[in-house]
């Protein structure tokens, strides 16, 4: 890479630049607080990429860069394919990340179109979010910053849509991640993230653990199913102050109400982070997707069904829906269903009636006769 002096955030760039004398900007595509995005060609491979470069006038220089080189790290020690790819990185004079160019659209778009999404289709999200999470979570890295913006829905060559996890650029390491120097990858006593999807713990600066983004993951359930997070409204700070102390609301779809997938919902959004799911594997567990497909076709929802419950956690939970399944394997799962009690009083009901029906027979019989 060829150094051409600082272009540490003084420098505009536009398309047609070129940067690190390999990549040409041809489209930008988006902007964060920091950073912007372009669609660029990779004039080595002939490919496009998604080039990450700093935004023109970047307040924190430094600490910008800092984000920067975290982020590059953390992507390239993630291989998962519901994790956006990097492909290169340079944080020296010129600084910039490449990743996968992805075709398609973030949850956040999704939700603003449609309001709501079916839950079947809810559910294959979060599994996907949940696969990307477990690898970051073994590797020792907490992403801390999900949210709509950051889960991308990619509409693949083949007419299939996989999900891609985004902008690990505010992740933070946990103690049990020695192959990075975690004091360089803190910002001490920040409540870093997005109000609307924080957990109590990150909205009160504390440290964080994997608990922390299991607890997001419950919000955006809770919002594809409901067309809206658990605890918006007013300020950011009454926002924190609700995730700190507000119960968790009722599911306001009365055929969830007291099923395994509320529940779920519930345990996951519990304060006190030791009440949750310990792991994504036991909450994608409980959500019976341990086996979903990393990519695959959405099929359209299906009317609830009443079926029998198990309890969440159960090993033979049924399979949650996947992103590829036909419509016929995305019959709806005991998760969206009442519990088994309330099949049986349906069933004693019925033979009440039976029996009532044969008693009145009989006595119409003997009176006859």
């Amino acid at each position: 890479m060829r150094r051409q002096g600082p272009i540490r955030g003084s420098i505009p760039l536009r398309p047609g630049d070129m940067v690190a004398d390999r990549y040409r900007l041809l489209q930008e595509i988006g902007r964060g607080g920091y950073a912007i995005v372009y669609r660029a060609l990779d004039t080595n491979s002939d490919q496009e990429v998604a080039l990450k470069t700093i935004r023109p006038i970047t307040p924190r220089p430094e600490e910008t860069l800092g984000r920067f080189r975290r982020e590059a790290n953390l992507i390239a020690s993630l291989k998962h394919p519901n994790t956006v790819r990097l492909l290169d990185f340079g944080l020296d004079d010129e600084v910039y990340i490449a990743m996968e160019l992805l075709h398609g659209r973030p949850l956040s778009d999704e939700l603003e179109k449609h309001h709501r999404l079916p839950i079947n289709r809810s559910m294959a999200i979060a599994c996907e979010i949940l696969k990307s999470l477990a690898e970051a979570h073994v590797l020792g890295i907490i992403h801390r910053d999900l949210k709509p913006e950051n889960v991308f829905l990619v509409a693949n060559p083949d007419g299939t849509e996989s999900i891609k996890v985004l902008d690990f650029g505010i992740a933070k390491l946990t103690k049990d991640a020695p192959q990075f120097d975690p004091t360089a990858l803190t910002l001490q006593g920040r409540a870093m993230g997005t109000p609307n999807y924080m957990s109590p713990e990150q909205a009160k600066g504390q440290d964080l653990t994997p608990h922390s983004d299991l607890y997001t993951v419950g919000i955006l359930l809770y919002e594809m199913i409901t067309g809206r997070p658990p605890f918006a409204g007013g300020t950011a700070m009454d926002i924190m102050l609700r995730q700190v102390n507000a119960p968790v609301p009722r599911l306001p779809i009365s055929e969830l109400r007291d099923t395994p997938i509320e529940r779920a919902i519930r345990k996951v959004l519990a304060k006190e982070p030791a009440k949750r799911f310990a792991s994504a594997e036991q909450m994608l567990a409980a959500l019976g997707g341990l086996s979903v497909a990393p990519v695959g076709q959405l099929a359209p929802a299906r009317t609830l069904q009443p079926e029998g419950a198990l309890p969440v956690g159960a090993a033979s939970l049924p399979k949650a829906p996947a992103l590829g399944s036909s419509a016929q394997s995305l019959a709806v799962s005991p998760l969206f269903t009442r519990p088994v009690r309330s099949r049986w009083l349906s069933y004693l009901a019925i033979a009440g009636y039976v029996a009532l029906a044969i008693a009145l027979a009989l006595l119409l019989y003997i009176i006859l006769s």
